[in-house]
């Protein structure tokens, strides 16, 4: 509202011996003046027309953002595909369960160890190693036969990254992109969910959960 209330500045400061057009703008007023002529001159917004907010939101973004620590770690995978795909997914849950997976944020026992809410970091199926990410997902013996089956239907799908990558959605020069990732984003929220009572996801569950997600 400042703006229309401008030509009002003169009737407020009758009396006052300070000229106004020399009075320093206050702070409140002299930011949004300054991000104002920041987007007229990257001709986000121009006079006389409506403000496209996503051109705006996505202009101050890219200025504020930079990679995260998990792109950091892995330079070489595909991080805007990733995103894009797990941004794509339907339902809420296994998309928030992708995103937090590949952010390293899932409350595996050996992340849990490190804010002290747990003490045994060892996997509860196997009682074999600790606990971590890459173990639940791809080493856990007790879920060799779900693991074996993921990497087999990908294969046949075109995929031929290792598991490490395809695990978080990197699957090179596959058939259909969008169906593997779904398969992809079925397994590692099964696995996860089924993790919670201490036993391996059956690859049917899995398979009617991805069949599921593609017809969204």
């Amino acid at each position: 509202m400042a703006f229309p209330l401008r030509k009002h500045i003169p009737d407020i400061y009758t009396g006052n011996n300070t000229p106004v057009a020399v009075m320093e703008r206050p702070f409140y007023l002299e930011e949004p003046v300054h991000h104002i002529k920041q987007l007229l001159e990257e001709n986000v917004i121009f006079p006389q027309r409506r403000m496209a907010h996503r051109q705006i939101y996505a202009l101050w973004i890219s200025r504020i953002t930079g990679p995260g620590k998990v792109e950091l770690l892995n330079p070489h995978l595909d991080w805007n595909s990733i995103w894009r795909e797990t941004a794509a997914l339907r339902n809420i849950n296994i998309k928030e369960t992708m995103f937090l997976f590949n952010h390293r944020l899932l409350p595996t026992r050996v992340r849990c160890h490190r804010i002290d809410t747990i003490t045994d970091t060892t996997c509860a199926l196997c009682k074999q190693a600790l606990e971590s990410d890459e173990h639940i997902m791809l080493h856990c013996p007790s879920r060799f036969i779900s693991i074996n089956w993921l990497e087999r239907t990908l294969r046949s799908h075109g995929c031929r990254t290792t598991p490490v990558e395809f695990i978080r959605g990197q699957l090179g020069p596959v058939t259909n992109r969008r169906t593997s990732f779904a398969l992809v984003a079925a397994y590692v929220y099964t696995t996860w969910k089924e993790r919670k009572s201490d036993r391996p996801p059956e690859t049917t569950e899995i398979e009617r959960l991805w069949a599921s997600i593609i017809k969204l």
